[in-house]
């Protein structure tokens, strides 16, 4: 049997890595399943709670452009805050993103894209998914939907108000978060989970 050459050792080790996917992942037991979806789902209610109070205040105070001030400045911080009060790295993640600090990792794609095909599927999405991101890791996702005054900052750009369009356009030349209908799939929250987490139950 000849030996595979360089070229050829490439390719296979390429097809390999592109068949498996993520490095480490693969199923998730059903008790490590529980233990994630147990530690996950409070952190991204967490997460999820503190951001829509806070930004429903900033649009009571002032408008949408304070809206997009919040979101500019202030949401990252509170994810970080919320993260360190729950013990997990937690990140708000779309394949429509509008920061790129926020664009998803090849793992948060595919759950991005499994989250995409189960609705595209069965008319309805999942509500929290876990994957196994690598042998030191898991993650809990829980879906983001489009609610009525996202429509103000994420609707399609004729229902923009031209005040916050053109910051959008300043701010965001490449944004990608636009021409979206209420209860659209938006993204996702991922909590983080280290193994050791998961297993000491």
């Amino acid at each position: 049997m000849e030996r595979p050459t360089g070229r050829t050792l490439a390719i296979l080790l390429a097809l390999s890595a592109a068949a498996c996917g993520t490095e480490g992942a693969g199923e998730v037991s059903p008790e490590i399943e529980t233990a994630v979806l147990e530690a996950g789902g409070p952190a991204a209610e967490a997460l999820v709670g503190t951001l829509v109070t806070r930004l429903s205040g900033a649009i009571q105070h002032g408008g949408t452009v304070s809206a997009i001030e919040f979101c500019s400045t202030s949401a990252s911080e509170l994810t970080a805050g919320v993260a360190r009060e729950q013990g997990f790295d937690i990140k708000r993640t779309s394949l429509r993103y509008r920061n790129p600090a926020n664009a998803p990792d090849q793992a948060e794609t595919e759950a991005l894209k499994h989250f995409e095909s189960v609705l595209a599927e069965t008319g309805a999405l999942p509500a929290e998914w876990v994957q196994r991101a690598g042998r030191d890791e898991y993650r809990y996702y829980r879906p983001l939907t489009v609610g009525p005054p996202c429509l103000q900052c994420h609707g399609t750009r004729d229902e923009i108000d031209p005040a916050v369009r053109a910051i959008l356009d300043e701010r965001y030349p490449e944004d990608l978060a636009t021409d979206y209908a209420v209860g659209d799939f938006r993204g996702v929250v991922r909590v983080s989970i280290p193994a050791e987490r998961a297993t000491k139950r």
